[in-house]
């Protein structure tokens, strides 16, 4: 019994060694002395020296760095900046590339107009095309590199250049004279500074040289007089704008001209809607071109028609009111051969609707004595242009002047006379005996048959026009007969 009393003591004396080793090592990690309510036997080895601080340190920590910004990326400037288009209505430019560069943002800017700056776009090329721009006028061109880093848009600075598009051609240039001297004129090109001249001629070789300089906007006209008769002279017309140094120049607009080449003084009337001009001949000119406007300062006069002879007969021309014309004389040495344009005057007349106090609709028959020549109107539609054989007009076999209408039409007839009888298939009657009709017997018709070889009052006519007139007119009407 006793012993088995001393192994109990023996294992409750261990348990509480155990436990209270335990406790005091939980007090010193804690630097206090926790109260266990277990005595301490004097045999018990000690648990340390007391007068020794037990301490237990906290696992030391890497001290926490605040996350560093990356720099902004360094953004360079455009160089090499530069126009590179000779366009009136387009500006292409280009510049050298920027390093690290994503794109580049492009701006203009109108200085004549004073607008504000205007963003083109971004790009990623070196080159740029802005289209739609006015004609002859300053622009500021403004181009910036940019990086993009990390979602990030960085700007470089802006490079800008001034510069221009090209200025208009000019237009309406005119030989004003060309006599002893050359004299042309021409429309003035908005904001240029001022107009070069440049000639080719015989005495450069025919190698085209400056030849003058015009300063002003408004100087529009140039007189060479170191110029001789019958030699060919070329200009050529080039408008500038000089601006910070730089000179912006239109492509050139030429004519040729030739001194002598002009037209004497011509003399224009007029028989119903008709113009019947005659002039002196010009011994540098191979023919005449004519031409007629409703103005006289018409920018654009219509051509008539064109003759190697020193008078004209118009076609059909407005009736009712004044209209002017001109006569060119034209030089052309050969066919292949450009053709050069001298000068005119501008004379006026008066073409009337009216006949010998009648005024004729749009349906009539017109016969022009003098050129032997008739024409038949429908509506106002030419349907028969004829030459004919009248009579003489010496006074014994004239054909009659005058406002007639036709009163007799007939078909297979004998036309009976002095010393003669003729069949015709077609006879339309306007006066007396003097009719319209075919002549068989003739073999040809125009020019001056009738002075030696005239009919005997009538109108001799080609066999497939009287046919047409017969078939398209009427009784009543209108035959109008004139010498001109």
């Amino acid at each position: 019994m006793k012993r088995k009393t001393n192994k109990l003591l023996a294992a409750l004396l261990s348990a509480i060694i155990v436990f209270g080793t335990a406790v005091s090592v939980s007090a010193y990690a804690s630097d206090k002395s926790p109260d266990t309510g277990v005595e301490t036997y004097e045999d018990q080895a000690p648990l340390g020296d007391p007068a020794e601080e037990v301490t237990t340190e906290a696992p030391t920590e890497e001290p926490t760095q605040a996350p560093t910004e990356e720099p902004a990326p360094e953004v360079g400037a455009v160089t090499g900046l530069k126009k590179t288009s000779l366009l009136t209505n387009e500006l292409d430019f280009s510049w050298n590339p920027v390093a690290g560069a994503s794109g580049y943002a492009v701006y203009y800017r109108n200085v004549d107009r004073n607008c504000r700056t205007v963003k083109l776009g971004d790009v990623t090329a070196t080159s740029y095309k802005a289209k739609n721009m006015k004609t002859g006028e300053l622009y500021e061109l403004k181009v910036a590199a940019y990086i993009i880093r990390n979602g990030i848009r960085y700007d470089g600075p802006v490079t800008m250049i001034t510069t221009a598009t090209q200025p208009a051609k000019i237009s309406a240039l005119n030989r004003v004279a060309t006599s002893n001297v050359i004299k042309l004129s021409w429309n003035k090109v908005p904001l240029v500074t001022g107009y070069k001249v440049l000639r080719k001629s015989a005495e450069s070789g025919n190698k085209e040289v400056l030849y003058k300089v015009l300063s002003g906007n408004n100087n529009v006209t140039f007189t060479d007089s170191k110029v001789k008769y019958g030699y060919t002279y070329v200009y050529r017309i080039v408008p500038i704008r000089h601006v910070n140094g730089a000179t912006f120049h239109a492509s050139g607009t030429g004519i040729t001209c030739m001194p002598g080449l002009h037209t004497a003084d011509f003399s224009v009337k007029t028989e119903f809607y008709r113009g019947f001009l005659s002039w002196n001949k010009n011994k540098y000119a191979t023919r005449y071109d004519v031409y007629y406007a409703i103005t006289p300062n018409a920018a654009k006069y219509t051509y008539v028609g064109t003759t190697t002879g020193t008078s004209y007969m118009t076609g059909k021309l407005p009736g009712g009111r004044n209209l002017y014309f001109r006569v060119y004389p034209i030089y052309k040495k050969n066919s292949s051969s450009a053709a050069i344009t001298g000068t005119t005057a501008t004379k006026s007349a008066y073409t009337s609707p009216y006949m010998y106090g009648n005024k004729v609709g749009s349906t009539y028959i017109e016969i022009n004595i003098k050129r032997q020549h008739m024409w038949f109107y429908k509506n106002g539609k030419l349907v028969v242009d004829t030459p004919v054989v009248t009579g003489n007009n010496d006074g014994e076999c004239n054909t009659p002047q005058g406002y007639f209408s036709i009163f007799q039409r007939a078909r297979g007839t004998t036309l009976v006379g002095p010393g003669y009888a003729s069949y015709v298939d077609y006879w339309m009657a306007f006066y007396g005996g003097c009719g319209i009709h075919d002549a068989s017997w003739r073999s040809s018709f125009g020019g001056n048959i009738y002075n030696g070889n005239g009919s005997h009052g009538c109108v001799n006519t080609p066999y497939y026009a009287v046919q047409k007139i017969y078939n398209n007119s009427s009784y009543g009407t209108p035959v109008i007969i004139y010498y001109a």
